[in-house]
């Protein structure tokens, strides 16, 4: 048979693939925008990358040194708000159960505003979780921690930049099932740019 007239099939067989693999892919994961959320973010490129960031890994914990984002929630007084016991008044989101708190981020939309990701994996700029520890987040949403008064405040730099290289290099997690969360495949070969990132965005 002439190889032209396999073309047309071939195609069909290609794009029904890419079909299939994009339905797969978590709710909400393809349908909400890529355009950076905060504004006025502050500069963390001096603070050096941290590589291979998990979500939770095994023996890790405080008190002890920072290891991955259980961690940063932890050491970042996060729990205290977002816990089992208040979820419900802190936007849904629990942070003190491994468990539950990557399942609630990683490709999740805002309560407050569905187009708007909490994690989005390769791109912090994109995800409301960074906008909110580290810009100045969409009208809809609130700084994280919320402000003493009028007064801004801010989980230490080297953990806003850990969640930063985290969600950069894939918001890599898994599930309660051990499945991941994230749709990146090869991931370690995909380093943190967030001093690349910052010089493009003439921060």
């Amino acid at each position: 048979m002439n190889s032209l007239k396999l073309l047309p099939v071939l195609l069909a067989l290609l794009l029904g693939g890419y079909a299939q693999l994009a339905l797969a892919w978590p709710a909400g994961a393809n349908a909400v925008s890529t355009q950076p959320l905060g504004s006025d973010c502050e500069d963390l490129s001096d603070i050096p990358i941290t590589y291979g960031m998990q979500y939770d890994l095994p023996g890790s914990g405080l008190p002890g040194p920072i290891r991955d984002i259980h961690d940063v929630w932890l050491s970042g007084g996060c729990v205290g708000c977002h816990n089992a016991s208040n979820a419900s008044n802190a936007g849904d989101l629990q942070l003190d159960d491994p468990q539950i708190g990557g399942l609630s981020l990683v490709n999740e939309a805002s309560n407050r505003d569905p187009n708007a990701l909490r994690v989005r994996p390769r791109n912090p700029e994109a995800s409301l979780l960074y906008a909110q520890i580290n810009c100045t987040p969409p009208p809809t949403e609130q700084f994280m921690p919320p402000p003493d008064g009028d007064v801004l405040v801010r989980i230490p730099r080297v953990l806003r930049a850990a969640v930063y290289d985290w969600i950069a290099q894939g918001a890599r997690g898994f599930d309660e099932d051990g499945f991941p969360l994230s749709d990146v495949i090869f991931r370690d070969g995909h380093e943190s740019q967030r001093f690349q990132r910052n010089v493009a965005l003439g921060r």
